[in-house]
């Protein structure tokens, strides 16, 4: 089929679809699948539209038979959005979510790398005959739903069983945390250019990309380009804090959108579910801050991880103080997500900010080190994440991690100066100029 014969027949479904004749823009559709088989958005659009026009059963099937074609192909994402389709028409129908969890089984193992080989797809023979809609729409409804049924069941000859691309989110979650996450998953096509994320926008949705790809940007500055299976925004489920970056399609794009009001419904109805979901998040956070603090950087995964155990996870409201000018220091913090000020009272009682830190960033060590009351405030500028060394622990874990003792030690000294500096000079610093307490 010629790119204008295939505009023309494209244009003709939209004609039915607005006159509201469902069943005529399902032969139209049936032309289309029968001259190009792969494309696996007009087969879904030809299974919709026969929903639409009464074939529920017939619907369904091709939606099944599609998914498990793609799982076979190791598109385990574009897979998830024909069954995530057939979940809104159907929220119970138990071959759906059956589907479903074999596409969540053989992502589990996947990641695991124990993937074996599924039994071989069976495949129906395509008509040599070219399909057209006109000699459809002669027949008998029943005889031509038949037919463009039998159009929606029958894809080019399967393969072997490719190896599936990562869904890291989904693969981490048992199978019904999984099932019950996909069910509450809104699902999005968005055009190129359009913007995902805005930077400063408070954040209430985690994306997952299930195709294409976009890319990530801070200050006008591109920071990363992503691609199928990526989590993003996932600190919005837990803290709801400004965007820290913004996010744009480089290319049409497919996504799944999780908002915090799902998770907490999600926890009304399924605890256990949406504890793991949050948990997920949860780790995730703390990788990142693992791969991107200073106070971590020069250990190897199984250290890094060792020294976090130590690490108790708080939370403070914007407004809250970490700690407080004059006392002694209860412990270490490590910014995880958020930002703080760092507050210093001069003698003449005035407050004097020197310092905005944010995630990675250390608080807290000086008053260890040194003994002494802490010589600042730290205060919540937003919400704010952290993971916290409590003091009883603080001298062990430096006798056990001399790196940690070393680095402290070092920036304690470079930066008492710095901290007396902008005390004197009324300067505000920012993270990469001061670590200060």
């Amino acid at each position: 089929m010629s790119n204008d014969t295939t505009g023309a027949t494209r244009s003709r479904v939209d004609e039915a679809l607005r006159a509201g004749k469902p069943a005529d823009a399902a032969a139209y559709l049936a032309e289309l699948v029968a001259a190009s088989p792969d494309d696996r958005n007009t087969r879904l659009a030809l299974a919709i539209t026969l929903g639409d026009a009464g074939q529920a059963a017939a619907a369904l099937k091709i939606m099944r038979a599609l998914a498990d074609r793609l799982a076979h192909d190791g598109y385990l994402l574009p897979a998830m959005v024909v069954i995530r389709q057939g979940i809104e028409r159907a929220p119970s129908d138990a071959s759906l979510l059956a589907t479903l969890g074999r596409i969540h089984v053989r992502g589990v193992r996947a990641k695991a790398g124990n993937l074996s080989t599924p039994p071989a797809l069976k495949s129906k023979t395509r008509d040599a005959n070219t399909l057209r809609a006109d000699d459809l729409l002669k027949l008998e409804p029943a005889q031509r739903f038949e037919k463009i049924v039998q159009v929606g069941l029958t894809f080019s000859p399967a393969g072997e069983a490719a190896i599936p691309l990562p869904m890291p989110l989904f693969s981490e979650l048992d199978e019904e945390a999984f099932v019950e996450t996909v069910k509450r998953l809104h699902y999005k096509r968005v055009a190129k250019g359009s913007k995902l994320l805005v930077e400063g926008e408070k954040g209430n949705t985690l994306l997952v990309v299930a195709s294409g790809h976009v890319r990530v940007e801070k200050g006008g500055h591109q920071l990363a380009k992503l691609g199928p299976g990526m989590v993003i925004g996932e600190m919005a489920l837990l803290t709801g804090a400004p965007r820290s970056a913004t996010v744009i399609a480089d290319e049409e794009v497919e996504i799944f959108e999780l908002a915090r009001s799902d998770v907490e419904q999600l926890a009304k109805a399924k605890p256990r579910v949406a504890e793991e979901l949050v948990e997920y998040c949860r780790k995730r956070i703390i990788g990142n801050l693992l791969r991107t603090s200073p106070l971590f950087a020069k250990f190897d995964d199984e250290a890094r991880y060792s020294l976090i155990d130590r690490f108790k996870r708080v939370g403070y409201q914007p407004g809250a103080k970490l700690i407080t000018q004059g006392q002694e220091g209860q412990g270490l913090f490590v910014i995880a997500t958020g930002d703080v000020q760092v507050n210093v009272q001069k003698d003449g009682g005035a407050m004097v900010t020197v310092a905005n830190l944010g995630p990675g960033q250390v608080v807290g060590e000086i008053s260890l080190l040194h003994s002494q009351p802490a010589n600042a405030t730290v205060v919540a500028h937003s919400l704010v994440g952290a993971l916290f060394l409590p003091r009883a622990d603080f001298q062990d874990v430096l006798k056990k991690h001399p790196d940690v003792h070393q680095y402290l030690q070092g920036l304690s000294a470079d930066r008492l100066k710095a901290t007396q500096a902008a005390h004197d000079e009324h300067e505000v610093l920012d993270a990469d100029d001061l670590i200060v307490l």
